[in-house]
């Protein structure tokens, strides 16, 4: 088969999936987590999620940031990028370079921005969608932290220009979505991301949802909302002070509080854990023996107790960074920056709850909501607590649609759908086995007897 065919039936693949959308609907897709969050520098503790950039769609698993808007892939030839999954641009036919040099770039991190479609999966896409395409990952902080590319969840607040062009909002504009709505499941037991609508399946009980904070740029997180506290393992709050302002963080992986002396110097909080160590990395430590303790702590979130697991979560595996032998690290830290919020939840708090996210659009503000994921092991009394308010103008922002139609899970079933009952040999590559092509069978057939031209 020519190099012309195949670029031709790639065009035709990419044409069908552009008209594979039909109405409103909904997206729900595996996320890769961690079995174990990890204090080892090697690790990769953080949330992958695959996404389909150009035509034909390219697979790349980017890292979840609930805490930023940016969209980017890693090119194929980034220098030190990390992961395993690139954007090859030289492959589709939709590509264009907007000759802009991305400007959040460092000279260890950096990248381009471009244009082409970026397919969420088989039936939610934007046919135009500027990105970042990362060429250089030298970074050593970001590779650590993303692979592959970054999918920011967080419209910008400061930023009206970038929350009307982020990937959400592109795809609640074309009406593509049944609600302007992302759900969230980070544990291990089931990781999923939905976008468009919140699959009841995913969560047990009410979803206890409370207004995304508007604050000045000075922040250290833009995604903040009102919390009443954390209790320990009286059932007590910590004394933190009143009118407490947490972030939510998917690339860290700790919860840090004001005060940890607080919490470690009182077995009313803490449990009766004995002496933690500290390392001089101001990481706390308790024994690993089959008596360590379930670290107790519960993020109270209007009006309802949110427990944040130890096991895997809070309470690490032995790691080498432990200040004392046969002591394990613990995932909580103080925060002694000035700036709000006053709380961080990272990974351990996203592992252990479900987490809802209804963007902004026109006169709804963002919000967050909060449920227990369904078969997380909670008791009937804890999923059936109650918030104590409702935010203003729920009826109006938070009367979603509840899904019906089964959702589109990945691309992998409309490019399979369109590939070809036979199999054709690669051109310039003898030895590789035979594969199917997409888009092959729709074209018309070849008459090579000239005389039938006449």
């Amino acid at each position: 088969m020519s190099g012309v065919a195949f670029v031709t039936g790639c065009i035709l693949a990419g044409s069908l999936l552009v008209n594979a959308q039909d109405g409103p609907s909904w997206a729900s897709l595996p996320m890769n987590v961690a079995p174990s969050l990890s204090d080892d520098f090697d690790a990769f503790n953080y949330v992958t999620v695959p996404m389909f950039f150009g035509t034909p769609p390219q697979e790349v698993n980017v890292t979840v940031d609930v805490a930023a808007g940016l969209l980017a892939a890693y090119a194929l030839d980034c220098v030190l990028c990390s992961g395993n999954s690139f954007f090859d641009q030289t492959l589709s036919t939709t590509y264009e370079s907007l000759n802009t040099t991305w400007d959040k770039s460092t000279a260890t991190f950096s990248g381009y921005e471009v244009n082409d479609t970026v397919l969420v999966a088989g039936n939610l896409q934007v046919s135009d969608k500027e990105f970042v395409l990362i060429n250089n990952g030298a970074d050593q902080t970001m590779s650590a932290r993303v692979q592959n590319g970054h999918l920011g969840l967080l419209l910008d607040p400061f930023n009206s220009t970038a929350s009307t062009e982020h990937l959400f909002s592109r795809l609640h504009q074309a009406g593509q979505l049944l609600n302007p709505v992302v759900g969230m499941r980070f544990d291990p037991v089931n990781p999923r991301l939905t976008i468009g609508a919140l699959d009841p399946n995913d969560y047990e009980g009410t979803i206890n949802w409370v207004q995304v904070e508007s604050p000045d740029s000075s922040w250290d997180f833009w995604n903040t909302f009102k919390i009443d506290g954390l209790k320990g393992y009286n059932g007590s709050f910590i004394p933190q002070g009143d009118n407490l302002i947490a972030g939510l963080d998917s690339l860290y992986i700790g919860v840090s509080i004001p005060n940890t002396y607080t919490y470690t110097s009182n077995e009313g909080y803490s449990g009766p854990i004995g002496t933690p160590a500290t390392s001089p990395y101001q990481t706390l430590s308790y024994q690993c023996n089959e008596t360590t303790p379930y670290i107790p702590l519960i993020a109270t979130i209007n009006g309802v107790d949110y427990q944040i697991d130890s096991k895997d979560n809070l309470l690490r595996p032995l790691a080498p960074v432990a200040p004392i032998m046969g002591y394990c690290n613990i995932g909580i830290y103080n925060r002694s920056d000035t700036a709000l919020p006053n709380v961080a939840l990272g990974l351990p708090f996203l592992r252990s709850v479900y987490v809802a996210y209804r963007f902004p659009t026109d006169n709804c503000p963002g919000y967050y909501g909060f449920a227990f994921p369904a078969g997380a092991n909670r008791t009937q009394a804890q999923i059936s607590q109650t918030p104590t308010s409702k935010p203003t103008n729920s009826a109006q922002c938070l009367s979603l649609t509840a899904p019906t139609s089964t959702p589109s899970s990945s691309v992998v079933t409309a490019q399979e759908s369109l590939q070809s009952h036979g199999k054709y040999v690669v051109y310039g590559r003898p030895q590789a086995s035979e594969v199917p092509l997409m888009g092959v069978d729709d074209f018309p057939k070849i008459v090579w007897n000239s005389t039938d031209l006449e």
